[in-house]
């Protein structure tokens, strides 16, 4: 059963766990939110070992990329900006409600002092939210380049025990460049964000999770002012073509709907977010319409098909060719922890209990469709089987094999979910299968604008797109059903019409190092 976490008004990626300044304490101050103070730095030398969250006194906190109580960070860990004091800074991504999100314990309720040290070219304000109320806000005014840094402070109330707090973007921009957050009162003390657990298995940290990003950018895939032309194109049972760039009006009717190419999602959570900012109710009929179609389209199984209604041939295999389930899946843990921008009164309980079922039905699926070598679990197949689980063939060049590329999106949703034993298993098996030595080439990196492709590049590694399902081997393929070994024998068409490798593991490689998988 999937058990809701702890969720923000704006939680975009569930539960989390990563992904300063002054010497005193307010004394009481008199307002939860006070007007904003900030002290000017010159970027210094950047340090880029590993941080620790920082007790300065018993009355200051100072959280860090990676310490215990850095939750959530809806975008990425950097380091190229000089000026930072931990591992990185907090980069959000360059949309609304991106956010940071921080637990600290305080032993009695007050006020206390939130200091932010940061850097922005540009004004890039933002939302205080402390246990999912709104507390104040930042200013986060421009500090005239990447490298200056400067602090920001405002005053919240904290309850006593522990508390959420949050950083949220109100502009299209996102945040600034966060360095670190620091909490000014009575001995806070931070709380590990990833201790949270659903009865069946630990909910790990989804900072730096890939699987989101697609998510958080399908939100705002098109300008608000094409929601009309997004709407007309979806059929009648509630899906949409794909790869439609909706310049113009569209005649909706009955065709095949699809989840290729992240058709139907894109537009289902790209409508939601314009319902969230509307209020106009065809935008939430859309949505619902939408995710009853996803819902519809599911096998028993627990997989999904390419189009549905089913047209027959290889798209009927579950498909996780280009992300296409894992898109589905992702999207219903989104709604299903009411994360924006499935915040309103798009659902009901019931339908998010149906969006329950569905997520343990596709875990289901995964598990039993991982593939096996000599007793020991490996990966996935770009589709496989809908009730024997087996890989499948689909185009005549893409044959049965391993996926270097889909299967790293299978291992991040799984560990979305809580992480009981079988799970675990599968996590960490396919992981060590992207760590194996085996599965990647060593200083090469796959570069799709030369001939060759594959080309030398130091201190890089690139997985293959197909590899043999027994013996790991990466090949290659053409339009004639063949395996070659040298992408150079495959014709010229099919070598620059595909994308045959690329940097696919480093991503969850990452994410696992990061939560000790």
């Amino acid at each position: 059963m999937i058990i809701k976490p702890l969720t923000f008004a704006v939680i975009m990626s569930g539960l989390l766990v990563a992904c300063g300044g002054s010497d005193s304490a307010p004394d009481n101050a008199s307002s939860s939110s006070s007007s904003s103070s900030s002290t000017a730095s010159s970027a210094s030398e950047s340090s880029q070992s590993s941080s620790e969250t920082t007790q300065g006194d018993e009355n200051s906190l100072t959280i860090q990329e990676y310490d215990t109580g850095f939750c959530r960070l809806d975008g990425t860990v950097d380091s190229d900006n000089e000026g930072f004091t931990g591992p990185g800074f907090s980069n959000t991504d360059n949309v609304p409600d991106s956010a940071i999100t921080y637990r600290v314990n305080v032993p009695e309720a007050g006020h206390y002092a939130l200091e932010v040290r940061y850097t922005s070219l540009n004004t890039r304000p933002g939302d205080i939210q402390v246990n999912d109320a709104d507390a104040g806000e930042f200013e986060f005014a421009t500090t005239g380049s990447w490298t200056s840094w400067t602090t920001e402070s405002q005053t919240v109330e904290l309850d006593a025990g522990d508390n959420d707090i949050g950083l949220v973007a109100t502009g299209v921009d996102g945040l600034p460049n966060v360095d670190a957050l620091t909490v000014i009162g009575v001995t806070p003390t931070a709380v590990d964000c990833g201790v949270n657990s659903d009865g069946d298995g630990l909910l790990l940290p989804q900072d730096g999770n890939p699987v989101h990003s697609r998510f958080r950018s399908a939100r705002f895939a098109w300008s608000q002012d094409k929601a009309d032309i997004v709407l007309s194109y979806q059929y009648d049972h509630g899906g949409w073509p794909k790869n439609q760039d909706y310049e113009f009006e569209g005649s909706g009717g009955n065709d095949l709907g699809t989840i290729d190419n992240g058709a139907t999602v894109t537009e289902m959570i790209y409508l939601a977010q314009v319902y969230k900012d509307t209020g106009e109710t065809r935008y939430r009929d859309g949505v619902r319409k939408a995710m009853n179609y996803l819902l519809d389209a599911q096998y028993d199984t627990g997989g999904w098909p390419q189009y549905y209604p089913l047209r027959g041939g290889y798209s009927d295999h579950v498909t996780f060719n280009d992300n296409a389930m894992t898109r589905v899946l992702t999207a219903l843990y989104h709604a299903n922890l009411e994360s924006a921008p499935f915040d309103t009164d798009l659902f009901t309980d019931s339908d998010r209990a149906a969006m329950a079922h569905a997520i343990e039905r596709g875990v289901d699926y995964i598990l039993q469709s991982q593939w096996e070598q000599n007793g020991e679990l490996t990966v996935w197949c770009a589709q496989h089987g809908k009730d024997d689980y087996l890989p499948k063939a689909a185009r005549a060049y893409e044959l049965e094999s391993l996926s270097g590329s889909e299967s790293v999106e299978i291992i991040a949703f799984l560990m979305t979910q809580p992480q009981t034993p079988e799970v675990e298993a599968a996590v960490k098996a396919a992981i060590g299968w992207f760590r194996s030595e085996g599965t990647y080439l060593d200083d090469h990196r796959y570069h799709s604008s030369v001939e060759e492709k594959i080309v030398y590049s130091e201190g890089d590694r690139m997985w293959y797109r197909f590899y043999d399902l027994n013996t790991n081997e990466g090949f290659f393929s053409d339009r004639d059903g063949g395996k070659y070994y040298d992408i150079m024998e495959i014709s010229a068409e099919r070598r620059n019409g595909y994308s045959w490798g690329g940097s696919y593991g480093e991503k969850i490689i990452s994410y696992a190092d990061r939560v000790g998988y």
